[in-house]
């Protein structure tokens, strides 16, 4: 017997071998027949399985490389290569079900994009066509944001970060059924109808942040895990008795305040956790368009909100200032202070950061901030310089942060000093084990801020046991109290005579260190959840205002944004145009207004009119380049009718506007459905898919002459009188 079985083996092996060498010279014939006889002899050898799938698959025999595949999935079910392999077949095969239970196999040991992709194409028809609706106290937070951010960056910034520490302590209180929602999840989900979001799975969305806020982070895996959550979510309706917090932005990244009027109408209570309102109190500081998209999404919850929560006084004390200022509503609001650390405990074990390898050593003095106007890191870089002119032996700076908007002034001296002399040195990206290890080894931190909500990198600096050298503004004392030296960031004097005492008075900065460990006691996330969940509660309770924002008839409502436009904020509190009109299959407004999302998108108007009134839609387009040979539909979606379709050409010369008789629905809403046939070109840099956009709409009755004039000398017309 054993000769028989050296025999064997060694055929086998040659077999094997064989197979390789016809699989390396594209023979698949060949390898096919090699690979098989090797495999009759040893049935076990997984890897070849797979070699067999190919080579029949090159063949295009497909069924035979399913067969090929599931013999090596069957010898081990958590091999992700002969997995994606089966399903990539299976698809292909037509067999869905079988290649979905491939693909998420593959997902269950190592996600991937690609997989779920496939994944959400397969599940596209199953996903439920019915939405839960939950009431009686839940709590809903909206955190589109966060998934947002995260897909585009590999590390937390400060509100994400303040997201994920209050949804752990939320998912865990056992008082609050609380819940997280989505307005999309991803491009491959169907738009849903106004009032209702995507729920996703509280326990995936944990997984999401215990990874993320992890030591090292694999972007490619937290996307795809991203998408796994995103694609396990269910339908979800907000009801009466229900609460919505905007935990993150409101003012956009897809969080916006538009997509929860519904909600308002539908009796939801909604609430918001403010972080500051520097975009209308210091818009010097900001981007154009941010100011314009930020003012007017301020105005809207501030017309729309239950309660509000800030994460400081000066915050608190500011937001109530606007709206007294602008005529708005007085609205219940408390302040939820932040934590004085985002970052997890210091691990000694993580590496010193390679980007930082010539500072690794020395005395440094650190900024930890998103490098910005507003930061005022121009103010330690020119008081450093005069310290140096001073003959002052001055540590090295080390900035940690992303660069943002309006540094001009600060790259300008840094390219012409040469970064001081090498003295300063810049990174970005740090992980939270890195950023403990640059925050324990300084000799003190700055933050000379000109205007912040909080100011974290202050709480980070205490809570490492540093002293921190800080602007006396805003909110800043709140998070240092008597423990940090303060500095008037319009006083540059000032600055570099504290910077001067912490530098070369070894015993002052050994008392102040000494200071922060005697009396410094840190605020926790524990502590903050808490709050949060307990100011939530009792806001639970209060009644939902009233809320019905409605376009007037006769009056045109311009979906045109041009960055920079000052809005008139009195006027704006009093009309809130966007939450008039609204759809969820659109893109961010632009100076011609806003483009519609696919072939098939729908807007609804609301109206001052009552149920089943006849009425004139008004409507004016933009129409993409490369979608000219299309021909567009209008759908009425109440009484349901269809109108004539217009070649988009023919529409693009007369100005693009059109005008069709419509039916108001029970709800006092124009529901208007459009339909574009034909094909239509995108732009090879631009990812979104649209052929059609809105510059306007409006509506009157057939008798109202007074208001059709004003709706036609409105969408033809520039007002510069207005």
């Amino acid at each position: 017997m054993m000769p028989s079985r050296i025999w064997g083996g060694a055929k086998g092996a040659s077999d094997r071998r064989k197979g390789n060498q016809c699989r390396d010279a594209r023979d698949w014939r060949g390898a096919a027949e090699a690979y098989a006889r090797h495999l009759a002899a040893q049935p076990t050898d997984r890897p070849i399985w797979v070699q067999l799938g190919h080579a029949w698959k090159e063949q295009g025999l497909l069924t035979e490389a399913a067969d090929a595949y599931q013999a090596a999935v069957d010898l081990d079910p958590r091999d992700a290569d002969a997995n994606i392999h089966l399903a990539d077949v299976l698809r292909r095969l037509g067999r869905g079900e079988e290649a979905l239970a491939a693909y998420e196999r593959v997902n269950a040991v190592a996600p991937s994009t690609e997989a779920l992709h496939h994944v959400r194409l397969l599940r596209r028809d199953t996903r439920s066509t019915v939405a839960t609706s939950l009431g009686d106290g839940t709590v809903f937070f909206a955190i589109q944001d966060l998934f947002g951010y995260l897909k585009a960056h590999v590390t937390m910034s400060g509100i994400q970060r303040v997201q994920a520490g209050i949804a752990l302590h939320a998912i865990r209180d056992g008082d609050v059924d609380v819940r997280f929602i989505l307005g999309s999840a991803g491009a491959d989900a169907p738009a849903l109808p106004a009032g209702e979001f995507w729920m996703v799975d509280n326990a995936e969305l944990l997984r999401v942040i215990d990874y993320a806020s992890s030591r090292q982070v694999d972007h490619e895996t937290l996307r795809a895990m991203l998408m796994a959550c995103e694609d396990a979510a269910v339908r979800v309706r907000p009801a009466r008795g229900s609460t919505i917090i905007l935990l993150g932005a409101f003012w956009g990244l897809g969080n916006s305040i538009q997509p929860l009027a519904r909600s308002k109408r539908d009796g939801v209570r909604l609430g918001a956790y403010v972080y500051d309102i520097i975009p209308v109190t210091h818009p010097e500081f900001c981007d154009e368009a941010l100011v314009t998209d930020f003012t007017m999404a301020i105005c809207e919850l501030c017309a729309t909100a239950d309660f509000l929560l800030t994460i400081s006084d000066a915050t608190r004390h500011a937001l109530a200032a606007f709206i007294a200022e602008n005529g708005g509503r007085t609205i219940p609001m408390e302040t939820v202070p932040l934590a004085h650390h985002l970052t997890r405990e210091a691990d000694h074990s993580v590496p010193w950061p390679k980007q930082l390898q010539r500072v690794k050593g020395k005395r440094y003095v650190a900024y930890v901030s998103t490098i910005e106007g507003r930061k005022n890191h121009l103010y330690v870089v020119n008081a450093w310089r005069r310290l140096i002119a001073d003959g002052v032996d001055v540590p090295e700076l080390v900035f940690v942060g992303r660069h943002g908007w309006k540094i001009g002034a600060l790259t300008d001296v840094l390219k012409t000093t040469g970064n001081l002399g090498g003295r300063l040195h810049i990174a970005h990206n740090l992980s939270d084990g890195e950023l403990n290890a640059v925050y324990a080894g300084c000799d003190f931190s700055v933050f000379t801020s000109f205007v912040e909500g909080w100011g974290l990198p202050v709480g980070e600096s205490l809570f490492h046991g540093r002293p921190c050298v800080a602007s006396n503004t805003s909110s800043i004392p709140e998070v240092g109290g008597d423990l940090i030296d303060y500095v008037d960031p319009f006083n540059l004097t000032e600055g570099v005579a504290v910077f001067r005492r912490l530098i070369t008075d070894r015993a002052y900065l050994r008392e102040r260190t000494q200071a922060i460990r005697d009396r410094f006691v840190a605020r926790t996330w524990r502590d903050v959840g808490a709050d949060f969940l307990e100011k939530v509660k009792r806001h639970r309770e209060d009644p939902v205002r009233p809320f019905d924002v409605r376009l007037r008839e006769g009056e045109s409502f311009s979906f045109q944004v041009f960055p920079g436009d000052r809005v008139d904020v009195r006027r704006y509190f009093r009309q809130l145009n966007r939450l008039q009109v609204n759809s969820d299959a659109v893109y961010a407004a632009e100076n011609h207004g806003i483009w519609l999302r696919g072939s098939t998108p729908a807007v609804t108007i609301a109206t001052e009119l009552p149920p089943g009134e006849g009425v004139l839609a008004y409507v004016r387009f933009s129409i993409a380049p490369g979608a000219l040979d299309c021909r567009l539909t209008v759908f009425d979606q109440v009484a349901e009718a269809e109108s004539a379709s217009i070649a988009l050409r023919d529409l693009d010369r007369g100005g693009g506007g059109i005008r069709l008789p419509v039916r108001v629905g029970e709800d006092g809403e124009i529901r208007l459905g459009f339909t574009v046939t034909g094909s239509y070109a995108l732009f090879s840099e631009d990812k979104r898919d649209f052929a059609i956009g809105l510059r306007s709409v409006g509506y009157a009755r057939a008798d109202n002459i007074l208001g059709r004039q004003e709706l036609l000398e409105a969408m033809t017309l520039r007002d510069l009188a207005a």
